[in-house]
């Protein structure tokens, strides 16, 4: 009997063995370690869907700790490097009023700093390793050139006082970063296929003044509109509330409206709604995916835009805009 119970014990001994060795295993190669965390800041008018996206992107291999903007955000940055962070990013609407003190903050931890939404500004892109992912204005611009010069030579946008001008009229939100670069390069694109404009009417305001301004500002052109040049959706809606006192885009005018989206399913929304006729969509999706990617090469000391399609010109990630058309 005492055998029996020997060998029970015995046996018991062996399992317990086994299990504390691979508890150790489990132990020394940080099993059980919390997976690395990176910092998201964002301002709530800034980055959409953004940290889901990315988030759903990482998986369980990075924590992703997002915090909304209240106080300062580079006393919020600071705060999530003491906590470990290895790597942040900032997704803003705004630019900062120190964006030098964040490139500062980025070099003295040395960790990677990627910046979503409005341009920071060159002073925030001082250190190596802080970049930026955004997209070009001019290259939005060059698509909906292009566009409107097919469009004018094939009489959609009608010549209709024969002056072999395209007449535009243009509005611009202020609030979109890039809106004087944008209509630049329309017009510049333009020309560059021997299309030549003239401006019957131009306004740049921000979204609470621009529906006012625009219907008295624009109610008389300098002359017929013959194409729409729209900065973002934000002014294409202020315009239409301005749309009763504009009499030169009365009901049944078909003149044809072009404008960028932040999305494909916005533009998509603009084309089938028959607002827009063109429209320069940014891949949002594909800025989510290359952002995840720069973190996880963050966490392996890779260099963030290993391994991808996109490289940066100087420290920015240009996601390139898409062109879709009614």
């Amino acid at each position: 009997m005492n055998r029996y119970l020997l060998r029970i014990l015995k046996f018991y001994l062996v399992v317990g063995a086994l299990c504390a060795c691979g508890y150790a295993a489990l132990l020394l190669g940080g099993y059980f370690d919390e997976a690395p965390m990176v910092g998201y800041i964002r301002q709530d008018a800034a980055g959409g869907a953004f940290p889901e996206q990315i988030a759903g992107q990482l998986g369980d291999d990075l924590v992703l700790n997002v915090v909304s903007v209240s106080g300062d955000p580079l006393e919020q940055a600071r705060t999530l490097l003491e906590q470990s962070a290895l790597a942040l990013v900032l997704d803003m609407a705004q630019a900062p009023e120190d964006p030098a003190a964040f490139s500062s903050l980025a070099a003295e931890y040395q960790i990677p700093m990627i910046w979503l939404g409005k341009y920071p500004g060159r002073a925030a892109l001082e250190y190596e390793n802080c970049w930026y992912v955004g997209s070009d204005p001019a290259q939005a611009g060059e698509l909906l050139g292009q566009e409107a010069a097919m469009l004018f030579r094939d009489g959609t946008a009608a010549d209709q006082n024969g002056d072999l001008l395209l007449q535009y009229v243009w509005a611009g939100n202020t609030g979109f970063s890039g809106s004087a670069t944008l209509k630049k390069y329309i017009l510049d694109e333009c020309e560059h296929y021997g299309v030549y404009t003239a401006d019957a009417g131009s306004l740049s305001a921000g979204m609470q003044d621009l529906a006012e301004q625009a219907a008295l500002e624009l109610a008389e052109p300098a002359a017929q509109p013959e194409i729409l040049f729209f900065s973002d959706p934000q002014a294409l809606e202020a315009m239409e509330l301005a749309r009763p006192s504009l009499a030169w885009w009365g009901e049944g005018a078909l003149l044809p409206v072009l404008t960028t989206a932040g999305s494909e399913t916005e533009a998509a929304e603009l084309i089938e709604s028959g607002r827009a006729l063109a429209v320069a969509w940014y891949d949002g999706a594909e800025a989510s995916r290359l952002t995840a990617a720069m973190l996880q090469n963050a966490a392996t000391l890779s260099f963030v835009g290993q391994g991808q399609d996109i490289q940066p010109d100087g420290q920015t990630f240009a996601i390139p805009y898409q062109l879709m058309t009614a």
